[in-house]
């Protein structure tokens, strides 16, 4: 006698498998309703997301692999972003990518420490030279989301360059739109 399997019972595929990643999952389903713009490294994808797994993410267009994503938001979100979002050139000239062996990775600030930066202003350099200023709202060990000018976004830790506390009379001196 073969077992049926009760479609009741069965895991919605949408899902994610993995309890530390339900910041991600929670975000691109519920928060970000509709389709959402993914910022890669090969530029910006807006999709409708349509199955979340461990190490990617398929979408109506394809799939993308996570450590190919640096953050992610609302397409409406974009606009508000103002200057808040600019471009470190010097960064974005050394071309940097994630590294696909997880062990190569530099650590960039662990839970604990990040604990003590929610509710703060900080200033993230992503590997590509974006810089995003923003306040962290929540966080796991592979994304936060940040408030950036009253907009949510999601932010793959893999993609972070730099993370420090925002100096702003320091940081537009070095900073190039």
């Amino acid at each position: 006698m073969t077992q049926q399997n009760d479609p009741a019972q069965q895991k919605d595929p949408t899902q994610q498998n993995d309890p530390a990643q339900t910041l991600e999952a929670t975000t691109l389903r519920e928060r970000f309703q509709g389709p959402v713009l993914l910022v890669t490294y090969d530029g910006i994808k807006k999709v409708n997301i349509t199955e979340i797994e461990k190490y990617e993410i398929h979408t109506s267009t394809g799939s993308f692999t996570k450590i190919d994503i640096l953050f992610c938001l609302m397409p409406e979100s974009a606009d508000e972003l103002g200057n808040a979002l600019r471009i470190n050139k010097e960064v974005e000239a050394e071309k940097l990518r994630t590294d696909k062996d997880p062990h190569k990775r530099p650590k960039i600030i662990g839970k604990r420490p990040m604990r003590k930066l929610v509710q703060k202003n900080v200033k993230v350099t992503f590997r590509n030279g974006h810089i995003l200023y923003g306040i962290p709202i929540e966080y796991n060990e592979y994304n936060f989301t940040m408030n950036v000018n009253n907009q949510m976004i999601l932010v793959y830790r893999h993609a972070i360059y730099q993370f420090e506390i925002a100096n702003p009379k320091k940081d537009k001196s070095t900073d190039t739109n």
